[in-house]
C-alpha cells in the first residue's frame, strides 16, 4: 500500500494536507485516499475553484449513483464530511454535508464443521489447470494463509501482508506490526500450525531460489499476495461446496475471523473456563481496541448467542451497551 496519489484540482494542496494530518494522528486512510483523489478528479471535471466546499458543488458527488450500494455511497459521504471538518478548522466556511445514508452491517455466516471441512477440501485440492509458475505457486500458498487466518484469528489483511521477518521459527511466534489502529501484537503458533508453516515456507525459499520478503508473496514476489485475489479465490472454493446453493450469505475470509472467536469462547464455556478472565487476553491476541469489540464478534452470530445466552452471566450487562454502539 505505497502508493502515491496525485492530486491536480484547485483545492488539491488542501486535500493533501487533509490526508497528511489523518495520517499524522496514526490513521492509515489508504482507501480514504483513493476517494479523495476520485473527489479531486470530480472537483477538477466541474472546473470548481480554491473554494470551500458548498450544497451546491457537492451535489452531483453525494447523488447515489447507478448499481452504488449504500455502503459505498455511505463512504464516500463520510470522506467528504471529515474533508469538510478540515476545511473548516482551517477557516474556510464548508457545507457539512448530512449522513443521510446509514448502513446495517449485514448478518455474518458462522462456517460450521461440515462447512469448514467441505471449504478447505476444496481449498487444499485445487490445482490451477494452467498458468505460470506463479500461479502455480500461489495456489499452494493458500491453504497454508486460509489456516493461519482461521486457526489464530488474524485479520486477512494482517495474514497477507506478513512479512517473514516477523516470524519467530524458533518461538513460534508472528508479530503484527501495525494492525487495525496501529496496534503491534504477538500471536503464538500452535505446534501443528508451526509445523505447516516451516514446511511451507522450505517449499517457497526453494521455489524462489531465495527467502522472500512476504510470507505470502503474490505473482510478483516483492509484493505481497493482494487481499482482493485472495478473496475471490475464497469465494471459488466456497461456491463448489455442497452448501454454497442453499447459503442465504455467502461466508467471506473475514468469516473465518469470527469463527476462530466464536469456537474459541465456545469451547471455554463448555469447559467451565471463567471467561471474564479470559477476556482480556482474548481481545489482546485478537488486536481490539477493547472487550466490547469481542463481544461484538461473538454476539454477531445468532448461533453463538443462542449458546452463551444459556450459559453468560455478564452478557444483559455487556450486549445493550455494544448493540447502541
Amino acid at each position: 500500500m505505497s502508493r502515491e496519489f496525485v492530486f491536480n484540482s484547485a483545492i488539491a494542496e488542501r486535500i493533501s494536507g487533509f490526508l497528511d494530518e489523518k495520517k499524522s494522528l496514526g490513521y492509515k486512510y489508504f482507501n480514504e485516499s483513493k476517494w479523495m483523489e476520485k473527489f479531486d478528479r470530480y472537483w477538477s471535471s466541474h472546473g470548481y475553484g480554491d473554494v470551500g466546499l458548498t450544497a451546491e458543488n457537492l451535489s452531483s458527488w453525494l447523488e447515489k449513483r447507478e448499481c452504488e450500494g449504500e455502503a459505498c455511497l455511505a463512504t464516500r459521504v463520510s470522506v467528504i464530511r471529515q474533508f469538510s471538518a478540515y476545511l473548516n478548522g482551517l477557516g474556510i466556511s464548508s457545507y457539512f454535508p448530512p449522513m443521510d445514508v446509514r448502513c446495517t452491517k449485514p448478518a455474518i455466516h458462522l462456517v460450521r464443521p461440515d462447512e469448514m471441512a467441505a471449504l478447505f477440501l476444496e481449498i487444499d485440492s485445487y490445482v490451477p489447470k494452467k498458468g505460470s509458475a506463479a500461479v502455480k505457486r500461489i495456489a499452494n500458498e493458500y491453504p497454508v494463509l486460509f489456516r493461519l487466518i482461521y486457526l489464530n484469528g488474524l485479520r486477512a489483511s494482517e495474514a497477507c501482508t506478513l512479512s517473514s521477518k516477523n516470524i519467530d521459527w524458533d518461538g513460534g511466534t508472528v508479530t503484527i506490526l501495525d494492525g487495525k489502529g496501529n496496534r503491534d501484537r504477538v500471536v503464538c503458533l500452535s505446534d501443528d500450525m508451526l509445523a505447516l508453516c516451516r514446511d511451507y515456507y522450505g517449499y517457497l525459499c526453494a521455489e524462489l531460489g531465495k527467502e522472500p520478503d512476504w510470507l505470502f508473496p503474490g505473482t510478483d514476489p516483492g509484493s505481497p499476495i493482494c487481499y482482493g485475489t485472495a478473496s475471490s479465490f475464497f469465494r471459488s472454493c466456497w461456491s463448489k461446496t455442497p452448501f454454497a446453493a442453499g447459503c442465504g450469505r455467502n461466508p467471506t475470509i473475514h468469516c473465518l475471523r469470527h469463527s476462530f472467536v466464536v469456537d474459541r469462547i465456545n469451547k471455554w464455556r463448555e469447559q467451565g473456563i471463567d471467561f471474564d478472565a479470559m477476556l482480556p487476553y482474548l481481545s489482546q491476541f485478537l488486536g481490539h481496541k477493547g472487550f466490547s469489540n469481542t463481544f461484538y464478534y461473538y454476539h454477531y452470530v445468532e448461533e453463538a448467542a443462542r449458546v452463551i445466552r444459556k450459559k453468560d452471566t455478564v452478557t444483559s450487562r455487556v450486549i445493550p451497551e455494544v448493540l447502541r454502539r
